[in-house]
């Protein structure tokens, strides 16, 4: 991997029928030539409900080939804790880059008052994760990539659009994703990346890896909201108020 390096995010959007407001960091270290440790962290509020999240990547990677890791991830709030462990990889051509992880989840719920993804996890606290993904680079400082995605008996289907700006480091982007039972998310923001200048498409094959917290693959996908009536389930882990 190249040398120390990382990347903040902030956005904005929605998560079924509320608001969702998160910050994100990721920092990698060089461990030898070959391999790298990777840090990274979340904080989202979702209809006023706190997500923590804390996860870890340790990886081998060779910008002209792939990646290939070892990622632990969780995220906390106080209706329900969510741990994964996992292994990542990715492989790269010149204008496309594949990629994905398969792991296990585990999930505890930590208020009675939350009704969460499927009946099944009423029963259940252990299920397989997955995730397949495809980007292409039309320019080296512009990709669109398309997710799907297998967590806790729900299957999401994302599209990503990042676009690294004229200024050092800065980037947008853009995440619509679709999930069972009528989950929908529509999020936007800023990334700013730390660590030489350079393309999109050469960061995202020479630094650190994604942040594995962020997007439905992470926080989004354990998001509920909250009111004093009575709910029912949505997908994506959220409650809706009946009308």
């Amino acid at each position: 991997m190249s040398a120390l390096n990382g990347k903040m995010d902030a956005s904005y959007g929605m998560i079924n029928d509320t608001s969702s407001r998160a910050l994100s960091g990721s920092i990698s270290i060089p461990v030898g030539d070959s391999y790298g440790i990777q840090v990274d962290t979340m904080y989202q509020k979702v209809a006023e409900r706190d997500f923590y999240g804390l996860g870890g990547h340790f990886f081998t990677r060779k910008s002209e080939t792939g990646l290939l890791g070892l990622i632990v991830g969780g995220v906390h709030s106080n209706a329900i804790s969510n741990v994964s462990v996992g292994v990542e990889g990715e492989y790269y051509f010149d204008m496309f880059s594949v990629g994905g992880f398969v792991g296990y989840d585990n999930v505890m719920k930590n208020s009675t008052q939350v009704i969460t993804f499927s009946p099944k996890l009423n029963t259940s606290r252990d299920f397989v994760m997955a995730n397949l993904n495809a980007a292409i680079y039309p320019m080296d400082n512009l990709m669109v990539r398309f997710d799907y995605t297998s967590r806790l008996n729900r299957i999401f289907y994302d599209l990503t659009v990042e676009y690294q700006t004229p200024v050092k480091g800065l980037a947008v982007y853009g995440d619509v994703g679709l999930g069972d039972n009528d989950f929908f998310q529509l999020l936007g923001g800023l990334r700013y990346y730390f660590g030489g200048n350079k393309t999109l498409k050469a960061r995202h094959r020479q630094d650190d890896p994604p942040n594995f917290l962020n997007g439905v693959t992470g926080g989004a996908g354990l998001s509920t909201t909250q009111g004093s009536g009575s709910t029912q389930q949505t997908s994506g882990g959220g409650e809706k108020m009946k009308p």
